[in-house]
């Protein structure tokens, strides 16, 4: 990865640092990026202190005016101070980096809860786990049903978090898909993980192998009809729809991968949002948006404008770049205060207002919900839950459609 010659020197990556406002001891982006990267390849880069404590957010590399892949760099750099990790944080990270592990099993979020092996395993005893917010198994002849010819196709990117903790979410989306005249189908089959995780702590390598075969299981399960890919997660949107190609040697998906809340604005009939407007589901009450940091670098806004389309009363963008949870940083114990602190400024702002988030990112979503003490779930989510009232009124409302839940999800 040869831009570090490229950095101006500008610092503008410095103030978009969301760590660097917070903690006096950690050196900035620049430092710990694009300077430290030309002394590796002259062969004087010697590692430095406090490198782990980047988030991986890449707001850093969304300021910088010359495209200077900053983050990547820390990337680099924490890849070569993984081996004086200890072995208790060793195993933790491990962890950490294979979400689809955790996906089959959500069991092991309660586990890691218990204290003493949270202080072991240096896992943050402050940060709230996740929960499963597991939807209804539905019956096979209402999928069946659900599903008919003639209809456009669309593939559903299954997100580790979602597959393991929130099929709410999933089927929601799915469902609404369906009703905006789509026909859809979930990939992959079976858990697996982008490289996200694995990227953000600095196994390059790791994540390499990840994408690899998430790639090639996802290439198999298309069909070839399909118009696009939709994913419900910003991190898993940003691994998949760039840094596959950029940074992990991988080539582009034969389809289009969009969000879904921008999917959602561009194919959702108008007759949908006037219905789900009218059903004016929480009247007084706010609606707080979060574009999470992966997914700012696309483009604020589209979020704040999916709530206000569906007819949310007061509507909101949280004053945050970052929450603090980018990666699985609130979950690790040494980062555990700057990842609160970070987020703090959304407690503030809600207080003592009554409503809902509305975020794209599951963990994200659970920081959130603990800082702010609201409610915070996917657009999909809160949608469905606007369109059910809607057809309260009918004799048998539509359920959540689809193929049922994920093959391994959660339990």
């Amino acid at each position: 990865m040869a831009h570090s010659d490229a950095c101006l020197k500008c610092t503008i990556c410095i103030a978009a640092c969301p760590v660097y406002r917070k903690d006096g001891e950690f050196p900035g982006p620049k430092a710990l990026g694009p300077e430290w990267h030309r002394r590796h390849l002259a062969g004087t880069g010697d590692l430095m202190d406090h490198v782990d404590d980047c988030t991986f957010c890449q707001l850093c590399e969304g300021a910088c005016p010359v495209g200077v892949p900053v983050a990547h760099l820390i990337a680099e750099h924490k890849a070569a101070a993984l081996p004086k990790q200890t072995w208790p944080m060793r195993v933790r990270d491990t962890v950490l980096t294979h979400p689809e592990w955790v996906a089959r099993a959500p069991v092991l979020t309660r586990a890691t809860a218990l204290v003493p092996i949270s202080r072991w395993l240096k896992l943050s005893t402050r940060s709230q786990r996740p929960s499963v917010r597991k939807a209804p198994r539905l019956s096979r002849s209402s999928r069946r049903a659900a599903v008919g010819g003639g209809r456009p196709r669309v593939a559903l990117f299954v997100d580790c978090f979602d597959r393991g903790f929130d099929t709410e979410a999933m089927l929601a989306a799915q469902a609404l898909m369906e009703v905006f005249g789509f026909e859809v189908h979930q990939v992959p089959r079976t858990s697996q993980c982008c490289g996200a995780a694995a990227y953000a702590s600095g196994r390059v390598a790791q994540a390499r192998r990840q994408a690899g075969a998430m790639e090639q299981a996802i290439r198999g399960e298309l069909r070839g009809d399909e118009v696009a890919l939709i994913t419900l997660n910003a991190t898993c949107q940003g691994t998949i729809g760039e840094e596959w190609s950029k940074f992990l040697g991988l080539n582009d998906l034969p389809v289009p991968v969009i969000p879904f809340h921008v999917f959602a604005l561009q194919h959702a009939p108008a007759g949908f949002w006037s219905t789900v407007a009218a059903a004016n589901v929480d009247p007084g009450s706010w609606t707080w948006t979060h574009t999470t940091c992966r997914g700012r670098r696309r483009g604020d806004g589209a979020l704040f404008q999916l709530a206000r389309r569906a007819g949310m009363d007061q509507v909101e963008p949280l004053d945050l770049e970052c929450c603090g949870a980018a990666g699985s940083y609130a979950f690790k114990a040494e980062h555990a205060e700057t990842a609160h602190d970070i987020g703090q400024p959304a407690a503030a702002q809600i207080h003592g207002r009554p409503g809902v988030i509305w975020v794209d990112s599951g963990t994200c979503a659970v920081h959130l919900e603990q800082l702010a003490g609201r409610t915070a779930r996917h657009p999909a989510y809160w949608l469905w839950q606007a369109w059910l009232t809607s057809q309260s009124a009918s004799a048998t409302p539509p359920a959540p459609a689809g193929h049922g839940e994920p093959r391994d999800g959660g339990s």
